[in-house]
């Protein structure tokens, strides 16, 4: 039935009674796929929700996998019964996005993992996003060999941030970025969109941007 809503319907043929028998499925989806309520989860917000997904620091990727995947179904369903601007859907899809870019991260192999990430991202444009969010596409990026846009997110990161600390973790991750590329061969550069060049021109960019930005806390 909820494939059924999201992926045939219109918002004007979703009835309430098909709305409020598809939260019911929700909700009994959410205690067999995470063992806890769907009231529960949309009282916990994003690094709560991590937390509660890690197992010795580490993000269980196919639980955050089914995570996003249940919230992305709700938040399609919400919107087409409340509306394309429903703001509640809107918020859904947020937690649904950092779910998905967190299991991607982990080298989940999903293979629809990558279109769902294309779909939030078309609902929840990048010049929305926080600088934690930029900082997960920077990983999952990463995973998947797209490495000018791991770039990408890099630089974006560093420009959102809001404090010295986080700025210091971006050139953290830019040097274990860059150094990873170093360790592989042109063929796979190439294949991510990079050459060995940009490497080094990317660690001079990032150097320089991140100590003109110091320098303007002074």
């Amino acid at each position: 039935m909820l494939a059924r809503l999201v992926t045939q319907r219109t918002a004007q043929e979703i009835s309430a009674p098909e709305f409020a028998a598809a939260e019911q499925e929700l909700d009994e989806l959410y205690l067999a796929n995470l063992g806890t309520s769907r009231s529960l989860i949309h009282r916990l917000g994003t690094e709560d929700l991590l937390d509660v997904l890690r197992s010795s620091g580490t993000v269980h990727a196919e639980r955050a996998y089914v995570l996003g995947a249940l919230l992305s179904t709700e938040a399609a369903i919400l919107a087409a019964h409340a509306g394309a601007d429903s703001g509640e859907a809107y918020a859904i899809r947020e937690s649904a996005l950092d779910m998905l870019l967190e299991a991607g991260a982990a080298q989940l192999g999903e293979p629809d993992l990558a279109e769902r990430v294309e779909q939030l991202t078309a609902h929840v444009p990048q010049s929305e996003w926080p600088a934690e969010r930029f900082e997960r596409l920077l990983r999952y990026s990463t995973e998947r060999g797209d490495f000018a846009a791991a770039e990408n997110a890099l630089f974006t990161w560093l420009e959102r941030a809001s404090s010295t600390e986080e700025r210091l973790r971006a050139a953290d991750a830019a040097n274990d970025y860059y150094a990873r590329l170093e360790g592989l061969e042109d063929a796979d550069l190439e294949a991510g969109g990079f050459s060995r060049a940009e490497i080094s021109e990317g660690r001079a960019d990032f150097a320089e941007r991140f100590a003109e930005m110091l320098g303007g806390l002074n």
